[in-house]
């Protein structure tokens, strides 16, 4: 755990570095975005308790350190509120859900002060500062609510964490735990397949699955360790090619950014450290000895460990992520693929429904239909096959019919337009299906109906790719595109090497003047057709 004290001593030099240079006035991370915010200072402290009790750390019980957490607290409570909220500035105030995650970070080091008591006054001064602003979080936790479903969680657990610290108070805890009960009747949202409500991969998956983990060490209750479980089966599928996390099926914002899963080893080393987990043992080995030899600062997650002997003492035995994997998520309707010399995804739902990567190489497909109110085909089908999969959708062109009753009103904003009867006088039928090939694979694409549309098939590619073809070669640039009328097209990038093709080129229209998605940030390469049409394409490793 060598390197995870490296990161928590360099966590903390910048925190004491930080104090210097603002003399006192604002604590590490006190200002961000221009604004004043406790939880940065709060999240950094915990980080310092831990290697300010740690034995081997180079920090243990140094005094400066001590004086400088002990200005700290002083910064986090005078930015408490009255009620004893903690603001997020950027967007919430007096929140119960970012007091919640202030709350947890306080309770982590509070409880590293107990377990590693030295006996000196100094950390009884320092546990009583903590448990004056937990006591007054509290208060601002159990009457407040939420925005999100994961906020939910980490409200619930702050509370039953508070019930117990505070159990001396009977009213108080009592009343901590009336309202944690009140949460918890709504259910948790996780499924049978590890999936929770905001599909959010790259960051409240691991907030609800530390929530989670608190629940079960609160009540001892194995349920709910069992979502943990779940989820962290679930996220070995999400592990991408080049070992990043695939986000784009996320509700939230981390959807699109690529993240390595970080954030979920310390969850990953609790289950392989307590139970017989070889696969989740192979994950956290690799998670960690990957974020050192890409130089990356090591998880923030060293107070948890300094909490839990089983994890601070574990072994590692095994080591790696799947090499290969299918598994399709029904309830989501995603289906993930990886084979050993690339991998896909499926999407139901969504305008880019399918993803293929090599290393860390992608490109991304979409269709654009501009029919009626439709900008791109969404499939609503998702069949699963033994070598690929179908996307089907169908779509309709309508018009609105005059309201058959006066509305009282010239103004077109005011009107109720859903008491208008809608023409529907053509559809369109698209199918894709998947078929997958050693080396990649083949599209057909098929959509009838409606005539004379003028549709085409996208190519998301990544800026600074070179597009190399038997006729030319250019560098990709962010938010241009081609059309590519005829031949394969080779795509060189992030050492791989795809080969996209034939391609076909009826007409050169690229999407409606209004409502049309816009890629900036990567290079569209175009096919394009009228409807009807039915063509096969194939998207290919060549090395």
């Amino acid at each position: 755990m060598a390197h995870l004290r490296y990161g928590a001593e360099i966590r903390t030099q910048q925190f004491l570095d930080s104090q210097e240079k603002e003399a006192g006035s604002l604590m590490y991370g006190g200002i961000r975005g221009g604004v004043v915010e406790a939880k940065p200072t709060i999240y950094a402290l915990s980080t310092a308790v831990a290697v300010y009790v740690d034995e081997g750390s180079r920090f243990y019980h140094q005094q400066r350190l001590y004086d400088a957490m002990d200005l700290a607290l002083g910064f986090v409570g005078r930015l408490q509120r009255e009620d004893g909220s903690f603001d997020f500035p950027s967007c919430n105030f007096k929140s119960a859900a970012d007091t919640s995650f202030c709350f947890k970070r306080l309770y982590g080091a509070y409880r590293l002060l107990v377990r590693y008591d030295d006996g000196s006054g100094q950390m009884g001064l320092l546990r009583q500062k903590y448990r004056s602003l937990m006591r007054r979080a509290l208060e601002a936790i159990v009457e407040g609510g939420f925005h999100t479903p994961n906020h939910r969680w980490g409200i619930t657990a702050a509370l039953m964490q508070g019930a117990s610290l505070f159990e001396e108070e009977g009213e108080f805890s009592e009343r901590l735990r009336g309202r944690a009960r009140q949460y918890l009747a709504e259910g948790i949202d996780g499924d049978e397949n590890g999936e929770y409500a905001e599909r959010s991969t790259g960051n409240y998956n691991a907030v609800v699955n530390n929530a989670m983990m608190a629940l079960f060490r609160e009540t001892g209750d194995d349920s709910y360790l069992g979502y943990v479980r779940r989820n962290l089966q679930m996220m070995l599928y999400y592990l991408d090619p080049d070992d990043t996390v695939f986000t784009e099926n996320s509700t939230r914002q981390d959807r699109g950014k690529q993240s390595y899963a970080d954030k979920y080893f310390y969850q990953y080393l609790y289950l392989c450290s307590h139970e017989a987990q070889d696969v989740f043992d192979g994950v956290a080995h690799k998670l960690i000895c990957d974020n050192q030899r890409r130089g990356d600062l090591a998880p923030d997650c060293y107070y948890i460990l300094m909490d839990d002997h089983e994890m601070m003492g574990h072994h590692f035995s095994h080591y790696g992520f799947l090499e290969s994997y299918r598994k399709f998520f029904p309830n989501s309707g995603v289906l993930r693929v990886k084979k050993p010399s690339y991998g896909y995804t499926a999407v139901k739902g969504k305008s880019s429904f399918l993803y293929v990567k090599s290393g860390s190489m992608a490109v991304g497909v979409k269709l654009g239909e501009s029919y009626c109110d439709k900008r791109n085909f969404i499939p609503q089908n998702l069949e699963e096959k033994e070598d690929g999969c179908v996307l089907s959708g169908i779509a309709n062109g309508w018009y609105y019919l005059p309201l058959k009753e006066p509305q009282g009103t010239w103004d077109w904003w005011k009107m109720d337009h859903s008491k208008r009867e809608k023409l529907v006088n053509s559809r369109l039928e698209t199918t894709v299906e998947v078929k997958e090939l050693p080396d990649g694979l083949e599209l057909t694409i098929r959509v009838e109906g409606l005539d004379r549309l003028p549709a085409r098939l996208e190519l998301n590619i990544p800026a600074g790719a070179a597009l190399i073809h038997d006729s030319f070669w250019l560098r990709a640039r962010a938010g241009e595109g081609m059309i590519l009328r005829e031949g394969y097209l080779k795509v060189e990038g992030c050492g791989r090497q795809l080969e996209v093709g034939p391609g076909f080129g009826e007409h050169e229209f690229q999407g409606h003047y209004s409502g049309e998605e816009e890629n900036t940030t990567g290079y569209t390469v175009y096919c394009n057709a009228y409807t009807p049409w039915e063509k096969k394409f194939r998207i290919c490793v060549v090395r």
